[in-house]
């Protein structure tokens, strides 16, 4: 387990950073750009990350495949697979630039803002545009590194993609709040990435091999799945932006960015455990040997059930004051409720992903992706909604309609277990979703300073007990103290 405990590790290290620079960035970027332009820049960052539908879920299929090639320890295979796989993307990724460019006009005149600023957003989206060529093919080397466990490399260009383009904005709103500039900058960004990933693949590329028919329609047989299930993630995590920024406008569009930015951040840190669960699945899969993967899968549910309850409640609990830290005394007093609300949706769903990532890896995503379209769709139809009856409110409570998402869940333990004994569901899942209920309850009684304090403590001795009281953790910290030792004797 010694490559997965080293991707894992890598992958929370990144994480690490990721976190540090979006709490870093975050109020610089409010306070640079000010409330319209940053909404506006989020919506156009949005629209982006949207266009990422037309991947096809490529880097997931790249990274299942090439986890499968690798117990034939056949590079003819990686050929293949990496061929086959550009022959898909580079059309993909032409039509995705061209619908994007002709629906540049269309999206720039829903926006409630001066003309001025209509005619900066239409040009910045078609310049971005551009950058989507880039951006789909870096998907290729990133699904086959991440087969290969070498998550270092891509996380550092998971790095450079969500912190440089930030970077880049704050620093040009300083001059000039353009966003022309600011969609030139996105553009150099992803050249640069895709250009790393190709000089560090160099060595599994192969000129004289023509992809093959099979493989490119086993992709395709695979990707449409993945196509559903990747419009269905960028609905949830991009395009409810563009709604909210339609209904109560660009500034508050920013503050739900941001809100929902936090949550996701939950999100990710679940997915940097779990994200070894595809190639992990895959290959533990195509052996025959479920068993040892079911147990795995239980064991990294408790685990990642254990994490949200821990993360969602400590955020949840000092929202009010992370806020005021972190941004201003008064953006804590209107948006900490907001953001608890947020907070819990996001971690109620992020229980869903071991499910989600070893369905992935054993090929069953034809439920996974339908059941996250039907949660999507529900979700974004309650964000329109309940944002035109309730407002900000509404658009934050319209995320919990993802719980569905736990779908995914029951649909492992029936693969595995036919008898699905509840004992084992409630045992794996339930302390993530009663936790952080618990925490938002408390909080909306508005408890002192010192109360928080108490219930904080308390919580803390709660879950170490329940951690230190699990045979596995235990001998993962004894083995990590005895070669912490063995390195400071030598």
């Amino acid at each position: 387990m010694n490559k997965y405990f080293k991707a894992i590790s890598t992958n929370l290290i990144f994480m690490i950073v990721n976190i540090i620079s979006f709490l870093v960035l975050t109020p610089l970027a409010i306070h640079s750009m000010g409330d319209e332009f940053y909404g506006l820049w989020s919506i156009l960052y949005s629209v982006m990350l949207f266009s990422n539908i037309g991947t096809l879920g490529i880097s997931s299929i790249v990274n299942k495949f090439a986890a499968e090639a690798s117990i034939e320890s056949s590079e003819k295979h990686n050929y293949d697979i990496i061929n086959s796989a550009f022959s898909i993307i580079l059309p993909m990724a032409i039509i995705t630039t061209v619908i994007l460019w002709l629906a540049s006009g269309l999206i720039a005149k829903n926006m409630n803002v001066s003309l001025l600023m209509q005619n900066q957003f239409r040009n910045a989206i078609r310049i971005c545009a551009i950058g989507i060529v880039f951006q789909f093919l870096a998907q290729i080397p990133q699904g086959f590194f991440l087969s290969q466990y070498r998550n270092n490399i891509v996380r550092s260009m998971d790095f450079i993609a969500n912190i440089f383009p930030w970077i880049g904005a704050i620093l040009i709103s300083i001059v000039q709040k353009n966003l022309m500039w600011i969609a030139l900058w996105f553009g150099t960004v992803q050249l640069f990435i895709i250009v790393i990933y190709t000089f560090s693949i160099r060595n599994h590329l192969h000129g004289n091999i023509l992809p093959k028919l099979f493989t490119i329609r086993r992709i395709i047989n695979f990707s449409f799945y993945m196509f559903i299930e990747s419009i269905a993630i960028s609905i949830f995590q991009q395009l409810d932006k563009v709604i909210v920024g339609f209904i109560l406008g660009p500034s508050l569009a920013g503050v739900y960015s941001v809100g929902t930015s936090v949550g996701l951040r939950m999100s990710i840190i679940v997915g940097q455990v779990t994200e070894v669960m595809i190639p992990y699945a895959s290959l533990k899969n195509s052996i025959g040997d479920n068993e040892t993967l079911f147990s795995i899968f239980r064991k990294m549910s408790q685990y990642i059930s254990l994490m949200v309850a821990a993360i969602g409640s400590f955020l949840i609990i000092w929202m009010h004051e992370i806020l005021t830290i972190w941004i201003s005394p008064d953006y804590a007093e209107k948006y900490y409720l907001i953001f608890s609300i947020l907070i819990l949706a996001y971690g109620i769903l992020s229980l869903c992903r071991p499910a989600h990532q070893t369905l992935q890896g054993i090929g069953q995503v034809r439920f996974s992706s339908m059941l996250y379209l039907f949660s999507s769709i529900l979700m974004l139809t309650g964000v329109y909604v309940f944002s035109s009856m309730f407002e900000f409110y509404g658009a934050a409570l319209a995320n919990i309609l993802m719980i569905f998402l736990l779908g995914m869940n029951l649909r492992t333990y029936l693969l595995f277990d036919r008898r699905m004994i509840w004992k084992e569901i409630i045992t794996d899942q339930s302390l993530g979703v009663m936790l952080p209920i618990i925490t938002c309850a408390f909080v909306l009684l508005s408890p002192s300073l010192i109360v928080k304090v108490c219930f904080t403590l308390i919580l803390i001795i709660w879950l170490v007990i329940i951690f230190l009281r699990d045979s596995f953790a235990k001998a993962q910290i004894l083995k990590m103290f005895k070669n912490i030792t063995q390195g400071i004797i030598e």
